[in-house]
C-alpha cells in the first residue's frame, strides 16, 4: 500500500475521544463517479445457487454465532432459564414470539462446516438492496461468499419471500460495509462501531428485496431516548422471533469501552438477536418504523438477555450507510497490516 494511502487511513481511523468517537469520519474510499452498485462484475454467488446451499433444513439447523451475545464470565445462569416466556421474571416487558415482519429476518453465514445466522432487516435505499446487521457478526466473514438473507423466516414457513444472496465482487468477496475501526480495534474498543450494511442481490425471479418486502428508515443524530421503541430479534434455536416494545434509555460504560449506547430492557434476547433493529415510531398497520438503532455495540449487544443495547446512531452510521449505497470500496480485515 502506498505510503499517502496509509497515511489517510490512519488519520481517519486514529484514536478519537470518548466524547467523539461516535462522530468521527469512518474510513471507506469515495465511490467512482457515475458508478452505481449494477455496474459491478458478475456475481458468483447467485440466488440460485444460495438456494440450493441454504435448503430448509440447513437454516433449521443454523446457531447463533459463538461470538454472539456472550453471557459475562461470572455471570450465573438465570434461574428462569429453559421456563417458558410467560413464565419468566425478567427486568424489561414480557417478550413475546410471532409471525415476524417481511422486512426483517435471519442473515445466514456459514463458517468452515457450522452453519450460523444473526438478525438483519432492510434499509430503504435508492437501489432497494441494503440491509442492516451487526458489525460482530461478519466483522471475520465479510471476505467470503455464501451469505444470504431470509426475510420473515419461521421455521413453520422457512422462505415465504424467496432468498436474497449477499452480492460478491470479482474476486468473491462478499459486499459487506463495516467501520476500519471494527476490524482494527476489536468487539470491545471499537465497540460505537458495531454496525454492518449489506448489499443483496436479486432474488431467483430477478426482484429486489425492498421491492418484494419494502423497508424501514435509517434515522441518524436522535438521541439516545425514546418513549416507545419496538425490539425484534431472532433468539437461538426458537422457531419464530421475538417482539417487544419499551423505552431505551443513554448508557454509558465505566469498564473502559469508548462511547455511549441505547439501552432497552425486553426478556430473553438470546444470541441470534444482535442486529435485530431498535423500531421508533412503529406503525402497526403497516408494520414500518425509523430504525434508530441495532442490538450490537456493548458487550456485543448486553451480557445478559434481558437487557440490550445499541451503538449510537450518528454521521458515523449514515456516512457507512452512504458508502454502501455507493458501492465505494469496503474496509477489509487488516488492512493497514497488507
Amino acid at each position: 500500500m502506498a505510503a499517502g494511502a496509509i497515511a489517510g487511513l490512519v488519520s481517519t481511523s486514529g484514536v478519537v475521544g470518548t466524547a467523539g468517537a461516535a462522530d468521527a469520519r469512518p474510513v471507506s474510499s469515495p465511490a467512482t463517479p457515475g458508478t452505481s452498485p449494477s455496474a459491478q462484475a458478475e456475481p458468483r454467488w447467485t440466488a440460485a445457487a444460495a438456494q440450493r446451499f441454504w435448503t430448509d433444513r440447513r437454516m433449521a439447523e443454523a446457531k447463533p454465532l459463538p461470538d454472539d451475545r456472550r453471557p459475562a464470565p461470572a455471570e450465573a445462569p438465570s434461574p428462569d432459564a429453559g421456563r417458558p416466556l410467560s413464565q419468566r421474571a425478567g427486568v424489561g416487558p414480557g417478550s413475546s414470539h410471532f409471525g415476524g415482519l417481511p422486512m426483517i429476518g435471519r442473515m445466514y453465514v456459514q463458517r468452515g462446516s457450522g452453519s450460523y445466522f444473526c438478525t438483519a432487516s432492510v434499509i430503504n435505499s435508492p437501489h432497494h438492496n441494503i440491509v442492516l446487521t451487526a458489525g460482530h457478526c461478519l466483522d471475520s466473514r465479510a471476505g467470503t461468499g455464501s451469505l444470504a438473507f431470509v426475510p420473515q423466516w419461521t421455521a413453520a414457513r422457512p422462505r415465504p419471500h424467496g432468498i436474497f444472496p449477499v452480492d460478491t465482487d470479482s474476486r468473491g468477496r462478499s459486499q459487506v460495509w463495516i467501520d476500519q475501526r471494527y476490524y482494527d480495534r476489536g468487539h470491545t474498543k471499537g465497540a460505537p462501531w458495531d454496525v454492518a450494511f449489506v448489499r443483496l442481490g436479486a432474488r431467483s425471479d430477478g426482484k429486489r428485496v425492498q421491492d418484494v418486502v419494502g423497508g424501514n428508515a435509517l434515522v441518524t443524530g436522535r438521541g439516545y431516548a425514546f418513549p416507545r421503541v419496538r425490539l425484534i430479534g431472532y433468539p437461538s434455536t426458537d422457531r419464530q422471533p421475538l417482539t417487544c416494545t419499551n423505552s431505551t434509555t443513554r448508557f454509558t460504560p465505566t469498564d473502559g469501552t469508548p462511547g455511549s449506547y441505547l439501552r432497552i430492557a425486553c426478556d430473553d434476547y438470546r444470541s441470534g438477536t444482535s442486529g435485530g433493529p431498535f423500531l421508533a415510531n412503529f406503525n402497526t398497520h403497516t408494520g414500518r418504523g425509523d430504525v434508530v438503532g441495532s442490538i450490537g455495540g456493548w458487550k456485543t449487544g448486553g451480557p445478559t438477555a434481558d437487557v440490550s443495547y445499541s451503538p449510537y446512531f450518528a454521521s458515523d452510521i449514515r456516512r457507512l450507510y452512504d458508502a454502501a449505497v455507493a458501492g465505494a470500496p469496503p474496509a477489509r480485515p487488516g488492512v493497514l497490516s497488507q
